[in-house]
Order: structure tokens, then C-alpha cells, then sequence
């Protein structure tokens, strides 16, 4: 996490609650009986996205060490609102969002800031839940962060999708203040 925040031009504060939602984060990483994915909540500026960033960079970096650099684990990491913009675009970027439903493993970053139904040439999606439904089914990795809270994601989302997530990411409550000055 220190270079995640070191190329934000800040230091990292490492203190009890940074600590904590590293060792949680860790524990997940770590348990081959654990679920699938993860859920990084809590208020603005308390260090999902960094933590999210670290997660994904160790995950390569491991990896490459072990099967080498072009057969490593990758995470794609984009926004939630990219992820819409993406679903509501033209025939090119909108092949590379059917493409995020398998891809090994996603990072979706602020999940609940992207409108939850985009229009594509009289087609009305739901970008997000659809790719959450996707990646469901397929029992894919799924890194999310979000400032909404479990109440704000079962409505916008709807009580479905909740359940799911409850099922398949382990979710780590920041509770702390935002470290941004």
C-alpha cells in the first residue's frame, strides 16, 4: 500500500484502522475455502481504491513470480461509471464490456456512482447488475469498491444482487475518516 499512496504523492498512514483492513484483505487473499471476491465499503477517502490498487498490483506480482510474466494473473480495474459508459458505446467498447463478464479477475471501483440503466440504440441496460449477475454465475474473482452502504446497494441494486454479494465477497467495512487533507 506505501507505493499505492507514494504515487498519489502522499505517505501512507499506517494506523489500527489501516492495519485492520489490511490484515482483513489479507485473510481473503490467503483462504482457498473463502469466497470469491471482495467488498471494500466505508466513506470517501478512507483507502478502498488504494487498498483495491495494492490488492490487484500483489496478485500480478505473485503470480508472475510463480508462472512467469505472460501466463500471470491480472486484474482489470475500472469504474463503475466506465463500465457503464462502456455498455452504452458504439460496437467496439461495447464488445470490451461483454468481454468483462469473464474476464479472470475485475476491479470495480465506486461502485453506485454509475447510473444504473444506460440506453444503447433503444436497448435499455443495467450494466452493472448485469456484469454482477455474469461474474455470479461464473464464480468469478471480483474486487468492489463503494461508498454506498449495504441498505443503499440492496435498493439501488436490488435485493437479488444484495444477496449475492453477501454470498460471494467478503466485505470490509472502512469506518474510519477520510485521510484525504
Amino acid at each position: 500500500m506505501r507505493a499505492e499512496v507514494a504515487n498519489r504523492r502522499n505517505s501512507l498512514i499506517f494506523d489500527d484502522d489501516t492495519r485492520r483492513h489490511i490484515e482483513q484483505a489479507a485473510r481473503w487473499l490467503v483462504n482457498p475455502d473463502g469466497k470469491s471476491g471482495l467488498m471494500l465499503m466505508g466513506l470517501c477517502g478512507n483507502g478502498k481504491t488504494t487498498m483495491m490498487r495494492s490488492l490487484a498490483r500483489l496478485i500480478e506480482y505473485v503470480t508472475e513470480a510463480t508462472v512467469g510474466y505472460s501466463k500471470r494473473s491480472v486484474v482489470t480495474m475500472l469504474s463503475a461509471k466506465e463500465i457503464a459508459r462502456m455498455c452504452a458505446a458504439a460496437d467496439k467498447e461495447r464488445k470490451e464490456f461483454k468481454e468483462l463478464f469473464s474476464v479472470e479477475m475485475l476491479g470495480i471501483d465506486d461502485l453506485g456512482e454509475e447510473p444504473k440503466e444506460v440506453l444503447s440504440y433503444g436497448m435499455v441496460y443495467t450494466p452493472l447488475i448485469d456484469i454482477i449477475g455474469e461474474r455470479y454465475d461464473r464464480q468469478l474473482t471480483t474486487i468492489i469498491t463503494t461508498n454506498l452502504t449495504k441498505e443503499q446497494l440492496s435498493e439501488k441494486y436490488g435485493v437479488r444482487i444484495y444477496d449475492r454479494f453477501k454470498e460471494t465477497l467478503e466485505i470490509v467495512t472502512f469506518k474510519n475518516p477520510s485521510y484525504r487533507i
